[in-house]
């Protein structure tokens, strides 16, 4: 057995110990699957049609850039919905519209072939891999964060910045960033004008934890200039000083946001590598872009599993430019994996890499949403702020509707408009009966012809 093995085998039975020693969580939880943006990302053919690490940057016009890692181009068999094993490309960006948000359009170079088609390279015939990191627009630029990975080792040899020109999204320039020793800038940015900075979240690895670190520049300022690290209690061009900016580690990819006058960092529980783990997603909040990052909040808990087993799941991302009534959208990848250690077996689907072929839907993102207060606390409802019930509710169950909403005629419709059911409520039967089959609906409330209340329903 050779050093790699063992060292694997160790991080599988650390993670393993960890996830027994956990205090299991039953409290009910806000984040609620969103099935309709899900369901913008199952394509079928005609280009990107699966792949990880769903990071977004809006654009000026209201287009919106998805970048991925390692991708599937190929096409989806429609018969069973799998693909092959192998992905073809290790990164790919598309373009969502800005009014049919169904119509993605994928940027590759089809003047190449096998993995040099990847949209991001260091050279027309550079085989090495760059993997996404979070984006921003500046003026008529767009800049992207890209990690070098040593395809052995997954190991990170380097983070550069790519330069793409607006409106027509063509790449300008890729440049390397300063080494910051082993600290790994791009993970989240967040451009304060009221302090003229532009901050730079970053991870680094200490032994097998990951651990969230802030810089800072000048609006304005060229970005492969060294940047000032927040050591605790100032900034200094030192990175060895870097503090860390919450007492708890991070996976290694989080967000960071300003939502409601607070700054919010959006992390998954680190599975490493193992199906079953690392299945919560959390938030904290803070004061100041620099943290501390305090009061974690489990909002959610992934349970997506395929013929019975769970899958790899990874990468929390927020997207705060798609945030509607104070629900923050996330998403969260999945993957498959080879597992020997029981009882956290994957579905294994690709145990033969050139014969078998693999669900499309397990290599591809899933989106939530979380409903935040307009202050500091997230709440454990969803929908306006007349909060009428506790969401999820279970299918076919009674829901007792709160508030006094004499003569009112309930309509339940799904996503699509189409009306589910229709009921009257009164003071004496303030109840209405949840849809039979799982999903998200649409409640509202109508008395004397006007709309009084709009609530969103999550049916398990």
């Amino acid at each position: 057995m050779n050093l790699e093995n063992l060292m694997y085998l160790k991080l599988q039975f650390i993670a393993v110990l960890m996830f027994i020693l956990a205090e299991p969580v039953k409290a009910q939880l806000p984040g609620y699957p969103d099935p309709v943006f899900t369901e913008y990302f199952r394509l079928n053919s005609g280009g990107w049609t699966a792949g990880d690490a769903t990071i977004s940057v809006p654009l000026p016009d209201g287009r919106t850039i998805w970048l991925f890692g390692d991708s599937y181009l190929a096409d989806v068999n429609t018969i069973n919905n799998t693909l092959p094993c192998l992905f073809q490309i290790r990164n790919c960006m598309l373009v969502q519209d800005s009014v049919n948000l169904n119509q993605l359009t994928t940027y590759i170079d089809d003047s190449q072939t096998g993995v040099l088609r990847s949209t991001f390279k260091l050279g027309p015939d550079d085989p090495a891999i760059l993997w996404p990191g979070h984006g921003f627009t500046d003026a008529d630029t767009v800049f992207i964060y890209l990690d070098e990975i040593d395809g052995s080792t997954l190991d990170n040899l380097g983070t550069y910045i790519a330069r793409l020109q607006l409106p027509s999204l063509s790449i300008n320039s890729i440049n390397p960033l300063p080494a910051y020793g082993g600290i790994q800038s791009g993970r989240a940015v967040i451009t304060d004008t009221a302090t003229g900075y532009r901050y730079i979240y970053g991870n680094r690895l200490n032994w097998i934890v990951w651990e969230p670190v802030i810089a800072r520049t000048l609006i304005g300022t060229n970005l492969e200039a060294p940047y000032q690290f927040y050591t605790g209690s100032g900034w200094s061009f030192n990175h060895n000083l870097a503090a860390n900016i919450s007492s708890d580690p991070v996976s290694p990819g989080f967000s960071v946001i300003a939502m409601n006058g607070k700054f919010y960092l959006i992390t998954q529980e680190n599975g490493y590598l193992t199906c079953g783990l690392g299945r919560e997603i959390y938030v904290y909040e803070s004061d100041k872009p620099w943290g501390p990052f305090i009061n974690q909040t489990l909002v959610y808990t992934i349970e997506d599993t395929f013929n019975g087993n769970y899958l790899l799941t990874y990468n929390a991302q927020a997207h705060p430019s798609f945030t509607e009534n104070d629900e923050l959208l996330i998403s969260y990848n999945l993957n498959d994996w080879v597992d020997t250690l029981q009882p956290y077996i994957c579905p294994s689907q690709c145990i033969n890499l050139s014969r078998d072929r693999l669900d499309a839907d397990t290599y591809r993102p899933k989106f939530i949403r979380v409903p935040f207060n307009t202050g500091v606390s997230i709440q454990p409802t969803i929908g306006t702020s007349t909060l009428l019930f506790q969401n999820p509710v279970e299918r076919g169950s009674l829901i007792r509707i709160a508030g006094n909403h004499t003569n009112c005629t309930i309509r339940i419709t799904d996503i699509s408009g189409r009306v589910y059911s229709l009921e009257n409520l009164n003071s004496t039967n303030p109840l209405i009966t949840a849809p039979g089959k799982p999903g998200v609906y649409i409640l509202q409330g109508f008395s004397d012809g006007q709309v009084v209340f709009t609530e969103k329903m999550v049916v398990h």
